[in-house]
């Protein structure tokens, strides 16, 4: 992995309208790197992914994406710079084909290697039920398209805005061991998750969010599990 990180927040304030949702934000991301935002509802997970993606009102401080700034740049600006998301609730075409849904991956995104077969071979499933509508599929299936439809964008970095939310523990197990084999490509990962213990057992660091900052971060591995929970519910 690089001393320089693929993705750099420093001092990331995010408003919207004059309500301050993060304030004074500083986190990487290294390529090859799984890196985990953990946080209670209202921590302010979900407003870091958009605002990396430029979807808030405000923002103030820096985000960049391999030395690049992201700030300013339009949604479709920073997919093209090698960032997608697979945003909370799938957000899928119901009327559209599970090929069709990951074709828009392709059309949005940037140049790579990854393909379809790369998909179906990471999600069998998918490849089986291509021409069916995305509403016809089981909501684990619809969140593999998702998965799925991000990295055919070909990302750099990838974003994960709750990926496990509603559904059965088996299927979050599936989405969680592909995680790793995505990292082995080289994309930087961020992970937003409430479950703390499914999102920490994958990832190489993490970040605490409270009240819209930082009051944790560190390694897995080397943070008991009575600090995160402490630090998480702001004992």
């Amino acid at each position: 992995m690089s001393s320089t990180p693929l993705l750099s927040v420093e001092a990331l304030s995010v408003f919207y309208g004059h309500f301050c949702a993060l304030s004074d934000i500083d986190l990487s991301v290294g390529a090859g790197e799984i890196v985990s935002i953990i946080g209670a509802n209202g921590a302010g997970k979900s407003s870091l992914m958009k605002a990396i993606v430029g979807q808030v009102d405000r923002i103030e401080g820096s985000i960049r994406l391999d030395g690049a700034d992201l700030a300013g740049r339009r949604t479709a600006e920073i997919a093209k710079a090698g960032v997608a998301l697979v945003p909370e609730g799938r957000r899928l075409f119901p009327s559209l084909t599970v090929e069709e849904n990951l074709r828009i991956g392709q059309e949005v995104g940037r140049q790579g290697g990854i393909g379809f077969e790369d998909v179906y071979r990471m999600f069998p499933v998918l490849k089986e039920r291509r021409r069916q509508m995305a509403r016809q599929l089981s909501g684990g299936q619809q969140q593999m398209v998702a998965v799925g439809r991000a990295l055919l964008a070909n990302p750099k970095l990838l974003l994960c805005d709750e990926i496990s939310l509603g559904l059965a523990p088996v299927i979050i197990g599936d989405l969680y061991e592909m995680l790793p084999k995505i990292r082995e490509r080289g994309i930087g990962i961020l992970v937003v998750e409430q479950d703390i213990s499914r999102s920490l057992a994958v990832a190489d660091r993490f970040y605490c969010l409270l009240e819209g900052r930082v009051n944790l971060s560190g390694r897995p591995a080397e943070t008991s599990r009575d600090i995160v929970a402490s630090h998480y519910f702001g004992e």
